[in-house]
């Protein structure tokens, strides 16, 4: 490992002692419908964390992309929805720093790194998510701008956010395009979803989108060309869900070290059982490999490559790692993993399932992979 990587763990533990441990459990159960964090989602800007990689010429600490899938595994340790959260700016400035105007880098970028104003992904629609050719969503084009109506469903910080990047289809047009959309008036109606598993320091929303006016500004790039935005930006974002699947599995892995040492079944430790000893080895093993496969992407993208096949791959690999670690945990664990009040992994059981869903479930990497391979 290497210095920096060292030292990021050490700055994202210590951020974790004061922001994270103390409220993680609060956040996990809070009332519904849930509140946005604010005073959490500010702590992440204030320590540089939602800018991490993000461009130094636009508010961003400018850190390679492989350095910031170390700050995500080691947040993801501690609560996976803060790590989700961090996610969030790339995922709006990232397209806009490649295919915006410098007029929308110097207006939008910035304060979204900084966590001054919070952003949202809306891609995803009730019959459209990884499919975004499907999209419902239409923008009519108007003397001054455009009028978009649609409905867009699972978008994480819908209703806090400032600003939103949205994809949606011109009218008449076969192929997507993205706008750069400001929230904060009539036509934007985002309700918080309730009953969610797990990742509940997040908010998730339904977003109903109803003769919402923006300008003839507010596209970004080309008419046409959301689609191509949409999946380069979504490489990235598949390896920090391998990130955070990555972080959630050695939390898994090292509380059941600990507790199959100190759990006493007939007469001795847990841990000098074979079956248990066979369990831990395993979880290991798939975490190494995971991680293995999530690092070569994330440096893969650093050398300014696609890697299209090799985000899938890492996202897939990772994520059904940590259902198996998150799986084994809870059987170590028996009763004392089944029930909250006892330990964490209640908890990390529940935020798992989240990882094989988001930004792809992991029959939609296959399809990437797959057809990667053969060229389809």
């Amino acid at each position: 490992m290497s210095d920096s990587y060292e030292y990021i763990r050490e700055m994202a533990s210590a951020f974790a002692e004061v922001h994270i441990i103390p409220h993680a459990a609060r956040w996990d159960q809070m009332p519904e419908p849930r509140r946005f964090p604010f005073e959490l989602y500010r702590a992440l800007g204030d320590a540089g964390f939602l800018g991490f990689s993000g461009s130094p010429d636009h508010g961003g600490r400018g850190r390679p992309f492989s350095e910031s899938v170390v700050l995500i595994e080691e947040l993801a340790y501690y609560d996976v929805a803060v790590a989700v959260m961090t996610g969030i700016p790339r995922l709006v400035t990232h397209p806009i720093l490649s295919f915006g105007t410098e007029v929308q880098k110097q207006q939008y970028v910035a304060p979204c790194l900084s966590g001054e104003t919070v952003c949202a992904f809306a891609l995803t629609e009730p019959a459209a998510g990884s499919d975004a050719a499907g999209l419902k969503t239409t923008a009519k084009p108007t003397p001054d701008g455009y009028v978009i109506s649609g409905d867009k469903m699972f978008i994480t910080h819908a209703e806090a956010a400032d600003v939103a990047l949205l994809f949606c289809k011109i009218e008449d047009q076969d192929k997507p395009s993205a706008f750069i959309v400001e929230t904060g008036q009539p036509g934007w109606d985002a309700r918080v979803l309730k009953q969610k598993l797990g990742i509940r320091a997040t908010t998730t929303c339904a977003v109903k989108i109803r003769d919402l006016e923006v300008p003839a500004s507010a596209l970004l790039g080309e008419e046409g060309r959301g689609f191509r935005y949409a999946m380069e930006t979504l490489d990235g974002a598949r390896v920090s869900v391998a990130a955070q699947a990555l972080g959630l599995s050695r939390r898994c892995l090292d509380e059941s070290i600990e507790h199959a040492k100190g759990r006493v079944a007939f007469g001795k430790p847990i841990a000098k059982q074979q079956a248990i000893q066979w369990m831990i080895a395993d979880m290991s093993t798939r975490l190494e490999a995971a991680r293995l496969l999530t690092y070569m992407a994330a440096a893969l993208i650093d050398e300014g490559d696609r890697c299209t096949l090799e985000a899938a791959q890492a996202k897939l690999f990772a994520t059904e790692a940590s259902n198996f670690c998150a799986d084994r945990a809870m059987q170590i664990h028996g009763g004392y993993g089944y029930v909250g009040d006892c330990s964490v992994i209640e908890k990390l059981y529940r935020d798992q399932r989240f990882l094989e869903i988001g930004e792809g479930t992991s029959e939609i990497q296959r399809r990437v992979i797959s057809g990667q391979l053969l060229g389809r």
